[in-house]
């Protein structure tokens, strides 16, 4: 199996394929719905936004997907189109990926996705004449929106995070060891010996940087998977404007550079533990890619004006499209929690 095959199996760990059509969003009398998608300039770059709600005056929810460069608008599609009910519902293709463009002479930081994100809200805060949004913040993009209600704090009506990143290599420790215990009890030495041969420190990550983190993502697929956890489509045969795109150009190249900061000393979220905004931590039980153990410890020193923490107990690094009924209706009560 050559490389681009491998990391497209990585990324396609917990999804099985089927194909579904996008639906039309109703229409609510006496309301002003919105239902949109175009490009728009962010700091020189055409990025997409795709944008849903019931009622313009409902509050907006901003989702900053993972990967990174792993555009998640036809998940939020399949499974949370329904929180347009509720919210205005804005999924954004960050640059480089899905059908937003790319700057080929930007340097590829973090930072760089935080200001992105800082003029994606200047623009929803004046379309929809709000002071404040909601961010619901996935995996790598849990980084950039810790960062965000960090930087911006005024912007932001609470931050939410599922697939928490905190340090990586914590995360990751504990992932090995995990899949090393559970090869011991299923005497799966042919596992044990492949583990050996990624060389991995706590201290400084995977010796042989993406590559190493590839190989273990592969290894350690049979032993993350749960059977109480939901197993997902494949997100790029969902819809036929996502299918034709180029998926794996973008992760290979741009999402390379990026998994380098999830994977040394370069991020670690736990010495951010004062917060402005609320914070809401959505947790699958099940989750070994960005530990649930790490980020239960994380959101324990955090101090906020309001904060919680939901257990997903039948998820894993996706609650909010593993359990997505229940995804809705924590989203609900954070919203009716910070209009008080």
């Amino acid at each position: 199996m050559n490389q681009s095959n491998r990391v497209l199996l990585l990324c396609l760990i917990f999804f099985n394929t089927y194909v579904v059509r996008p639906q039309s969003l109703p229409k609510t009398p006496g309301k002003i719905s919105v239902d949109t998608s175009f490009l728009i300039k962010i700091n020189g770059v055409s990025q997409y936004l795709e944008i849903k709600g019931e009622s313009r005056t409902n509050p907006v929810l901003l989702f900053i997907h993972g990967g990174p460069e792993w555009p998640a608008t036809p998940m939020i599609r399949k499974f949370n189109e329904d929180l347009s009910k509720d919210f205005i519902l804005v999924s954004w293709d960050q640059r480089d990926c899905g059908k937003s463009g790319s700057d080929t002479t930007a340097v590829l930081i973090p930072d760089l996705f935080v200001e992105d994100a800082h003029e994606v809200t200047q623009y929803l805060k004046k379309e929809f004449h709000t002071n404040k949004l909601f961010i619901a913040c996935h995996s790598w993009g849990t980084i950039i929106g810790i960062y965000l209600a960090q930087k911006f704090p005024g912007d932001y009506a609470a931050y939410i995070g599922m697939g928490q990143f905190v340090n990586p290599n914590k995360s990751e420790t504990l992932a090995r060891a995990f899949v090393d215990r559970q090869a011991k009890l299923n005497h799966d030495t042919a596992t044990q010996e492949a583990l050996k041969a990624i060389p991995f420190s706590p201290a400084k990550g995977y010796q042989n940087g993406f590559d190493g983190l590839i190989a273990f993502s592969m290894l350690s697929n049979k032993y993350f998977k749960n059977k109480e956890v939901a197993d997902l489509p494949d997100p790029t045969h969902l819809y036929s404007d996502y299918s034709k795109l180029d998926w794996m150009t973008p992760l290979m190249t741009s999402g390379r550079t990026l998994f380098n900061y999830m994977n040394s000393t370069n991020i670690d979220l736990s010495q951010y533990t004062d917060f402005k905004v609320p914070v809401y931590f959505f947790i699958g039980r099940y989750d070994h890619i960005t530990s649930a153990e790490v980020a239960g410890e994380y959101f324990d020193t955090i101090k906020a004006p309001k904060k919680k923490l939901y257990w997903f107990e039948h998820s894993g690094h996706s609650p909010n499209w593993e359990e997505p009924a229940l995804f809705r209706q924590r989203l609900v009560e954070v919203a009716a929690e910070c209009k008080n």
